[in-house]
Formats: structure tokens, sequence, C-alpha cells
């Protein structure tokens, strides 16, 4: 029988890696920054022109404008945190970075306990470097 199982993809942290991940996570903190100027500005235009029609609208208009603000300083708060982590990570570190499926057969007398182990693709940049299987390095 054959089944399909997942396959972690990780990649081992190198300083190239560590730099670019945080060269990322900072153009992602200008873009949030970005959008919460838009946002600002816009909403206070929306703002304006919804307090020409009535206060009631204007509140409606108002909250939305915070709702919308709130999100985008939550995103980049955790786009921060995130960036710290990757400074603070020892070069090396494996990282799961995501995960993609195969498919295994499985027979009568088969370890499940092995096959459950599953699979591993380990990356050091681009390059795979292992594959690992059942917990077992697999020579290519």
């Amino acid at each position: 029988m054959v089944i399909r199982q997942p396959v972690a993809v990780k990649f081992i942290l190198t300083e190239a890696a560590k730099q670019q991940i945080i060269a990322e996570q900072r153009r992602q903190i200008e873009q949030v920054m970005n959008e919460l100027e838009q946002i600002e500005e816009q909403g206070k235009q929306a703002i304006e022109q919804a307090m020409a029609q009535s206060g009631e609208l204007a509140q409606q208009v108002r909250l939305q404008v915070e709702n919308e603000k709130r999100v985008r300083e939550q995103r980049r708060e955790e786009l921060f945190q995130q960036m710290q982590q990757f400074q603070q990570m020892e070069l090396g570190t494996e990282i799961q970075n995501m995960t993609v499926e195969t498919m295994v057969e499985v027979k009568p007398g088969d370890d499940w306990t092995k096959v459950l182990l599953g699979s591993e693709i380990i990356v050091r940049d681009g390059i795979v470097v292992e594959i690992r299987q059942n917990g077992q390095r697999i020579e290519g």
C-alpha cells in the first residue's frame, strides 16, 4: 500500500540566510509602516467626509480606521519579534521552513513507529545537503 506522508523541509541557518531573513523582515516592517501612514491619511479624509453626513457615520469610520491601524501595529510587532529571534539564533540551527508530501510504500512487517518518523530534507543556502528518512540519514 502506498500512503502520502508529509516531509519536513528545514534549512540550516547560515550567515547569508540569516541576513537575508532579517532584511526581508525589515522590508516587511517598512511596508507595514507605509500602510499605517496611508491608513492615517486616508482615515482622516474618510472621517471628514463622514462628518459632513453624520456624526454616527463618522464614529463608525473612526472605529474602522482604528481597527485597521491596530491590525497593522500588531503585525509590525510580530515581525519585529521574529526579527529579534532570528538575530539571536545561532548559526547552524535547523529551522522548519515548509512541508511537502511524498508517497511512501507501507507493507506488512514494516515498523510503524519508523514510518511515523517520516522524512526530512535539509537545505543549506538553497542546496539540499541531507535527506533523512525514518530518523536515519539517507546516503545518496
